[in-house]
């Protein structure tokens, strides 16, 4: 009677396929290996060739991964990417875009292609994978987008302008598409980590790793398997009544900042 109700059976990815953007990066580390312990068909896709090194770790300890190398602002090679999986697996259950890159720099310093190149892999890129996926997500009648979203669309820091912008345009992003995908099947939610330890952290910096520690109240950074639950709820069927919504991993950071 409960047996559909166990988290075993609810949290399952068995049988499902997963193409996360950014596979390389740190946060999917983390993402991955909650996927793939959910039993899930792992696609990784860079542009960085050090995916094939990370779906092979993958393989080596048991997952099914598979990695493509290629830049996801090229939208003809998005398009093959997303036509190439589907034919490969025979559906697309998930898609994360995960991939993203900032620029450091002062508004007055920063230049037209320093700007346009980080709205082109965080925002641009996400409505592409998204909306090639959707289309195959909505002819199976099902089907899960995840966007990699911020603390940075509820709060800024200085000289993070085009990243905090592509950041906030992640959440409206979410929920505009997943009011028109209403009745599909298919819904889109957003995590927003809060600071948490990878290659684009700043947790090196004495000073600033401090002051995340000390004000967070989980007093600690985040890591990239943290987001793993929230991954998996908003993946699986245990997730299925939650559209359009920007879920925040972040320690509570957020709950003691005005």
């Amino acid at each position: 009677m409960f047996q559909k109700f166990a988290p075993a059976t609810l949290f399952s990815l068995e049988g499902r396929v997963v193409f996360i953007t950014g596979g390389a990066g740190g946060i999917a580390s983390g993402l991955c290996q909650g996927f793939a312990a959910a039993g899930a068909r792992l696609v990784l896709v860079d542009r960085n060739e050090a995916v094939q090194v990370r779906a092979e770790e993958l393989r080596s300890a048991g997952a099914d991964a598979t990695a493509q190398v290629f830049d996801i602002t090229d939208a003809a090679a998005v398009a093959d990417a997303i036509a190439r999986t589907k034919s490969e697996t025979g559906r697309l259950d998930v898609v994360v875009n995960n991939a993203a890159i900032i620029v450091r720099k002062h508004f007055l310093e920063l230049t037209l292609e320093e700007w346009q190149r980080v709205i082109d892999v965080d925002i641009t890129a996400s409505f592409t994978v998204a909306q090639h996926a959707a289309r195959v997500m909505v002819a199976q009648g099902s089907g899960r987008i995840i966007n990699l979203s911020s603390i940075m669309n509820h709060v800024s820091r200085p000289l993070l302008v085009p990243y905090v912008t592509a950041k906030g345009a992640i959440a409206a992003f979410t929920r505009a598409v997943a009011a028109d995908l209403g009745g599909t099947g298919v819904t889109i939610n957003a995590l927003a980590p809060g600071y948490t330890v990878t290659e684009f952290s700043q947790a090196n910096q004495k000073e600033f790793h401090d002051f995340v520690r000390d004000w967070t109240p989980a007093r600690r950074w985040g890591k990239p398997e943290d987001l793993c639950g929230a991954a998996l709820l908003l993946a699986s069927d245990a997730g299925a009544y939650i559209n359009g919504q920007i879920i925040y991993v972040d320690g509570g950071f957020l709950a003691v900042t005005k």
